[in-house]
């Protein structure tokens, strides 16, 4: 699959012209990670976004023990083909919110946050659609750690 096949696959990128997907293409590239493998970490700038082309990635964070100081990582997500990460690279203060860790071989596109920004402020009507995209994700995502925080909040309060 091309880069832009890739980009015209993601929610964020689908309502964008061939010409428009051929800009944001301009500014990408492939890159490779193995299972295990940590792309980014919470709280690192965020300086590039990423679509998944092939394997999983699963977003965590680290939920502090008030008692010893340390975390315990907890899963929040599982991004897979042509799902988007680290959208904090388009989103001010630029910082990742999650760490991403690769569940599988990753194969993803990489763009730099910078240059996208750049690109979108220089194109209204691109960035417009590209914002439109990003917030029809992030909202989903956000829908999906409602779900989990309640069936966690009952499966609490279920009398045994």
């Amino acid at each position: 699959m091309t880069i832009k096949q890739t980009l015209k696959g993601s929610q964020v990128f689908s309502a964008l012209s061939d010409a428009e997907l051929e800009k944001i293409a301009a500014l990408a590239h492939e890159k490779q990670y193995e299972a295990g493998t940590a792309i980014f970490q919470e709280g690192d700038n965020a300086e590039e976004l990423f679509v998944i082309q092939e394997g999983k990635v699963a977003g965590q964070m680290i939920l502090p023990r008030a008692q010893s100081g340390s975390g315990r990582k907890l899963t929040v997500d599982v991004m897979t083909q042509n799902e988007v990460v680290g959208w904090s690279a388009l989103v001010e203060p630029y910082t990742y919110t999650l760490t991403a860790v690769c569940l599988q071989n990753v194969k993803a596109i990489s763009i730099s946050g910078n240059k996208l920004r750049d690109l979108l402020r220089d194109n209204p009507k691109m960035g417009y659609e590209v914002v439109k995209g990003l917030i029809r994700v992030v909202a989903s995502r956000l829908n999906d750690t409602r779900q989990m925080l309640v069936s966690e909040r009952l499966s609490l309060t279920r009398p045994e």
